[in-house]
Formats: C-alpha cells, structure tokens, sequence
C-alpha cells in the first residue's frame, strides 16, 4: 500500500486553501495529541501526531508547498507508457525482451523517484524542524532576557524601597528623638512649675498663719486690757 501524501494525512485534497490547512490541522491535532489520556496506551498515535504536524509545517509553507506539488507530480507520473508496435519488425521474442528490460527500467526509475521524493521530503521537514528548533531557542533567548530584565527590576525596585524604608526609620526615630527631648523639656518646665507653686502656696500659708498667730495675740491683748479695765484683773492673761 503507497504511503499517505502529506494531503491525505491532513484529510484534505491538493488544492486546499491555508485557512483549509489550518483549520484541518486544528481538527486533527487534538485527535491524535499523545499527551491526552485516551492516546496513552497507542504508540501509533505519536508517530502520526509528528507526521500530521510535518504535513502542516511543509503545507503552510507556500515555497515548501510549492516544491512538495512538485515533487508529488513528479511521483505520480506514470513509470513508462504502453509501447506500440508500428512496424512488423517486432516479433514476440523481441517484445518480451523489450517488455522486460521497460519493466525494469520502469521499475527502478520509479523507485528513483520515490526515493528522490522521500528524501526530498524529509529535507523539507528536518528544514521546518531545525528552524522550528531555532525559532524556539530564540524565544527562550529573549524570554530569558525578558526574565532577567524583570528580576533586575524587581532587585532595584526591592533596593529602593529598602532605601525609603531605612531613611523613613531615621526620621522616624529623629523625631521621636525630639519629641521625646520636647516632652522632657515640658516635663521639667511643669515640675519647675509645680515646684514654684507649692513653694509659693507654702509661703503664703506662713504668711496667713503667722498673721493669724498675730491676730489672736492682739485680740487676746485687747481682752486682757478689757478685763483690766472692767474687774481689775486679766482673767485670759
């Protein structure tokens, strides 16, 4: 049985349209994906699953469309034509000779060309996987770089709020500071205060007292001097 063309393994005919290429694709893909559960047990599934993504890398490819159209024709064409007998001069013998050496030449040029074409083929798709590769490195490339860049930022960007934070704590602290030596210079000034009015209220209190003492020595005077006057005799004295 002749191997599948990269057509037929999309289930599409030769002169589909890349939106029908694509869109085969997309329908065949998740059918054969060896990564799904169902595809486990079947290692037939990965080999069709590279070959369907092959004829979609060659496919959507119009220059690798092109030279596959190409090389397809090319294998299609018949291996030698029906020989015709125009001149009596060909008798059995010599057509059985000339049918088998055709038949043979037929055969090997054939299988030539099917060789030509395989190898054709997979120069195309080891061309599609080694720029498939590299495109896939050089996205890793500037996704690393993208990383790196990101972790420089996030360094600076950590550095600098370290840097907030450290001279928010010493201002912080410097306030504090001054607040405190603010509320210490309050503190004293209060007591200094208490101070002088306790001293204040303590004099004012002798002074009361001793004016009071004064007070009832006078009044304790004039009643001796009243009780002299009245009965001759101070009785308080």
């Amino acid at each position: 049985m002749p191997a599948k063309t990269l057509y037929e393994l999309l289930e599409l005919s030769s002169n589909a349209s890349p939106d029908a290429i694509r869109a085969a694709y997309e329908r065949l893909w998740p059918r054969f994906d060896p990564d799904c559960p169902e595809n486990a047990a079947n290692p037939d599934v990965r080999i069709q699953f590279e070959a369907i993504k092959d004829a979609f890398l060659t496919l959507s490819n119009p220059a690798k469309r092109a030279q596959y159209d190409k090389a397809l024709a090319a294998r299609s064409q018949p291996a030698f034509r029906h020989v015709e007998i125009i001149e009596p001069f060909w008798t059995l013998p010599k057509l059985i000779v000339l049918a088998v050496i055709v038949v043979f030449g037929g055969g090997y040029y054939y299988k030539h060309k099917q060789e030509a074409t395989r190898l054709a083929t997979e120069r195309v798709i080891a061309v599609a996987k080694a720029k498939e590769a590299e495109e896939m490195a050089r996205s890793e490339a500037e996704q690393a770089r993208l990383d790196m860049t990101r972790n420089q930022q996030e360094l600076a960007a950590e550095e600098r709020q370290r840097r907030e934070r450290d001279v928010s704590l010493r201002q912080f602290s410097a306030e504090q500071r001054n607040q405190a030596r603010a509320d210490q210079v309050a503190t004293d000034q209060q007591r200094r205060a208490e101070s002088a009015a306790a001293t204040q209220l303590r004099r004012e209190e002798a002074q009361a007292a001793n004016a009071a003492r004064q007070q009832l020595a006078r009044e304790k005077a004039e009643l001796c001097r009243i009780e002299r006057e009245r009965y001759g005799r101070a009785y308080s004295c």
